[in-house]
């Protein structure tokens, strides 16, 4: 599925690679969980990973910039925590587009050493909440230079194995997470369905009850190489004292 540019050594020494992208309120958590619980189930060991949290470059200090450029830093006390935006990247200036620039080309550094690492190797499958893609949606545009931005920023990221765009109603997704304005949510939607333009193996999971999109996540899971490997290698796995087998279901 790689059609960017990767390092091959990467790509050799890693897990099984599967990354969640979308618009705040999509559905993404609830999807990832069913996913890890139903691989485990299969005998293979899952790691879940944030891209916020595990691949962000300073992320507490960007979160700061954005709110002085918001001028909502602190702004209201009494807000609930799940209504405040983490990182403020529906403010659009010029200045925090390029400071969002550069950071990036750190976050792409950063996850290339992240999915290097020795202790991740363990694991059978590692899962994204969000991924390289969800950064280049605050800031992709028609333009060319955006256009360009994206294609060098791609040839930096490792490519995964899978790559899920949960698809979502963008006011359905305000309802159950009103952290950002509703007009930015409809952009932001529109930015992610243009980045097929760059991602053509991003897999576009339309909008539909929750059941249906497990369903169809599962569909891509057993049609992928992992299917294959967990078959033939017949992989177990010691859960709770139990040890689990894979199971014929995940063909």
């Amino acid at each position: 599925m790689a059609s960017h540019n990767t390092n091959s050594q990467v790509l050799a020494t890693r897990p099984f690679l599967i990354t969640f992208s979308g618009i705040d309120g999509a559905g993404k958590t609830t999807q990832i969980e069913h996913l890890s619980k139903f691989l485990q189930e299969h005998g293979l060991r899952v790691l879940r990973l944030s891209f916020w949290d595990h691949v962000a470059a300073w992320s507490k200090m960007r979160a700061g910039v954005g709110d002085r450029a918001a001028g909502s830093s602190h702004a209201d006390p009494g807000a609930k925590a799940s209504l405040i935006p983490k990182n403020n990247k529906h403010i659009r200036t010029w200045y925090l587009t390029v400071a969002r620039a550069g950071f990036y080309m750190l976050d792409a550094a950063r996850l290339r050493r992240l999915l290097s690492r020795q202790e991740l190797r363990s694991a059978d499958v590692i899962i994204f909440d969000r991924y390289i893609y969800d950064q280049i949606a605050n800031i992709y545009s028609h333009s060319l230079a955006a256009r360009i931005y994206g294609k060098i920023l791609l040839k930096r990221t490792p490519a995964p194995d899978l790559a899920f765009f949960l698809d979502a109603s963008p006011a359905a997704a305000f309802v159950r997470k009103p952290e950002y304005p509703l007009e930015f949510m409809f952009q932001n939607r529109r930015s992610f369905l243009r980045l097929r333009e760059l991602v053509p193996e991003l897999i576009v999971i339309p909008d539909a009850a929750p059941e249906d999109v497990r369903s169809e996540i599962c569909f891509h899971i057993r049609r992928s190489r992992i299917a294959e490997c967990n078959s033939t290698e017949g992989k177990t796995e010691v859960h709770g004292g139990q040890r689990s087998s894979p199971s014929a279901e995940l063909l």
